[in-house]
């Protein structure tokens, strides 16, 4: 059951944060998420972090991949590429 406290809304509409996608994969069994960096930020590629992460249950994985780069972050996060791309991945993956 998703607790109200991890509900958002966004230009009207209603987004499940990633702390609510963390808790509700544990309730469902969740027994590993693994990130790995498929793409290092450098000039040749727009600084584009780009990672690839797996969650698994006991009977299911479910695989996807997130990005993020200067263009796609707020100033703030440009210095954490890699992190915000495996944030992207996880929350990808555990959706």
């Amino acid at each position: 059951m998703l607790n109200e406290r991890f509900l958002i809304t966004l230009q009207g509409k209603n987004y499940v944060t990633y702390e609510g996608l963390l808790d509700l994969a544990h309730q469902k069994g969740l027994l590993s998420l693994e990130v790995d960096l498929v793409q290092f930020p450098n000039k040749e590629n727009n600084m584009t972090a780009i990672c690839k992460a797996i969650a698994r249950t006991e009977n299911e994985s479910y695989v996807d991949i997130g990005d993020a780069s200067p263009q796609s972050v707020n100033n703030a996060l440009v210095p954490h590429i890699i992190r915000m791309a495996s944030t992207r991945a996880k929350a990808r993956a555990l959706r």
